[in-house]
């Protein structure tokens, strides 16, 4: 072969082909295995729905026939003969050849009338009374009855079927007759389960009608138990499964039954089942001999692949594991043959060899590119977010903090003075007539003033105050770790500054002035209490002529005395 021991045991090659070689073997085996266990089944189902529909067509048979007895009784109960409820008449007419035909020996037919008292008979010994198991009150009018099964004086199973006679003027009557087995024995006899096999006959009760070793199972009452079918109860049983049964002479026999409840009859067919085993040892003979050719022409396939294949794989998966391994620069792989598979492969790996040296040194370079790109849309993109965090948390016409960003602020200055029990407080500034400014001087003088008065307020201002637009001509100011009586003077320092300075727009010189509110945060009520404060004292204060800070304080507003000392 060339190749030395350990590369044969340490090869994958050999190893996966012996793996394929045993996996061929085990799916050909099993496949087989398989392939000859379906045919059994398949040779059984056969068997088994032959026998069935052939028992089926048997049951048809006897059901028919039974049917055939019922409508030539109720059409004999429609004679005038029998209608004329007459016993010369009827008895006539029953023992008549035409009429006597009809019936086989053991069988008789009885006319009563409607206090059912025996009219006539076809007994040619005069008019002997025959009894009948049938309750004749329950005789329908619409349909013949039948009584269950029954043995007379012959042993011979027996059943009565019943219908009514309708005559207007004597009242309606009776016509019995009894169905005898005998007439359905000719059919089961000529039944064929197989070569060998039995039929047998029963009622619901598992009662034997008939069997072909009738000396035996029809010499007095038998059950189907007595054959060794266990159990079985033939009138309940719905298991339609295919199987076997051993009975007492222990063989065993596939069995098929029928029963029908309408006329009580029950059929069961047992074809032995060594005449199944015969029909699939010729399959099971003919799947030995192609699980041997198979196994031969694997192992030599094999062999051949082995010889042929194996080394040059070797080398191409070296090959393979070098390129795997970063060496590129390995030489192009050879092979003896250029038109075989293994030639036309190694042609295609050079190839592939080639373009993945030439697209990996292209990756790489476009890898360079692309992290140099990527850090600098990070960059702008960080930039991007920056601004657009300022934008959404600044008023636009006044660059001050806007009313969501002043939220935050609070909300931080609360759990700061929380934590270290400083006090903090919030002035409410209104600016006063702001609506008139408008409607005099217009919008573009409103905005004017808007920017004058956030620039001077925030001008006002420690490093560490806020000032934000809270909406409109409103203005919010935090005042961290300052009690109210400082945050008074700090807003009385604003109305003055306010007050005192004139803002020029479009040649025009405008006069405004500010209303404050003060209050200072308390822990048990909230920040959010706290603005609500501070509003209140700015409403107070614009209820009051304006140009005033107001503190609120114990419950209530209260004007700065700065102003008013002033």
């Amino acid at each position: 072969m060339g190749l030395k021991i350990s590369n044969i045991t340490n090869s994958i090659i050999i190893k996966s082909l012996l793996l394929l070689i045993v996996s061929m073997l085990v799916i050909v085996m099993i496949g087989n295995y398989v392939f000859t266990q379906r045919q059994m089944k398949t040779t059984l189902k056969l068997s088994y729905d032959n026998n069935e529909t052939q028992l089926q067509q048997l049951a048809n048979t006897a059901n028919n026939e039974m049917e055939q007895f019922a409508s030539r009784l109720s059409l004999l109960a429609k004679t005038s003969e029998i209608q004329s409820m007459d016993k010369l008449t009827a008895a006539g007419y029953l023992k008549s050849f035409n009429i006597s035909s009809l019936f086989i020996s053991g069988e008789s037919i009885s006319l009563f009338d409607r206090s059912y008292n025996l009219v006539c008979n076809n007994s040619m010994l005069g008019t002997t009374k025959i009894t009948y198991p049938i309750e004749f009150n329950r005789i329908s009018p619409h349909r013949p009855t039948i009584s269950p099964w029954f043995r007379d004086t012959d042993g011979t199973p027996k059943r009565a079927f019943g219908v009514v006679v309708s005559d207007r003027a004597m009242g309606d009557g009776r016509l019995v007759s009894n169905f005898s087995i005998r007439r359905l024995w000719k059919y089961f006899s000529e039944y064929k389960v197989g070569q060998n096999g039995i039929l047998i006959a029963c009622n619901g009760q598992g009662e034997i009608l008939y069997h072909p070793d009738m000396r035996t199972w029809l010499d007095g009452v038998h059950k189907i138990t007595e054959l060794g079918l266990g159990d079985m109860n033939i009138k309940q049983d719905s298991d339609n499964s295919i199987r076997f049964v051993k009975l007492d002479n222990g063989k065993s026999y596939l069995i098929n039954r029928t029963f029908n409840p309408t006329y009580d009859l029950g059929l069961i067919a047992l074809q032995p089942k060594t005449e199944i085993d015969a029909m699939v040892s010729s399959v099971h003979h003919v799947s030995q001999i192609i699980l041997f050719s198979s196994i031969i022409a694997i192992l030599l396939v094999s062999l051949w692949q082995i010889l042929i294949v194996c080394k040059p794989l070797n080398n191409l998966i070296d090959h393979i594991s070098q390129i795997t391994e970063g060496n590129l620069n390995i030489e192009e792989f050879k092979a003896k043959s250029s038109q075989d598979e293994i030639g036309r492969l190694a042609k295609v790996f050079n190839q592939m060899h080639a373009t993945i040296k030439r697209q990996i040194q292209e990756l790489n370079a476009h890898r360079d590119m692309l992290e140099k790109e990527v850090k600098e849309r990070t960059y702008e993109l960080e930039q991007a977010n920056k601004k657009l965090d300022l934008i959404s948390r600044t008023d636009e016409l006044t660059q001050l903090p806007n009313r969501r960003d002043m939220h935050r602020t609070i909300e931080k200055e609360v759990d700061r003075a929380n934590r270290f029990r400083k006090a903090f407080s919030i002035i409410f500034i209104d600016i006063d007539h702001f609506k008139d400014v408008n409607d005099t001087y217009g919008h573009a003088a409103g905005d004017a003033v808007l920017k004058s008065v956030a620039s001077t307020i925030r001008s006002l201002l420690r490093k560490y105050d806020v000032l934000a637009r809270y909406g409109g001509e409103e203005f919010l100011t935090l005042l961290p770790e300052t009690e109210l009586k400082d945050a008074s003077h700090v807003a009385e320092r604003f109305r003055k500054q306010i007050e005192n300075q004139t803002i020029f727009f479009g040649g025009q010189e405008i006069k405004v002035t500010i209303t404050l509110g003060v209050a200072q945060f308390d822990s048990s009520q909230g920040a959010e209490k706290c603005i609500q404060l501070a509003d209140k004292a700015l409403y107070e204060g614009k209820e009051h002529g304006r140009n005033r800070v107001i503190l609120w304080t114990d419950d209530k507003a209260v004007e700065s005395t700065e102003k008013q000392q002033a």
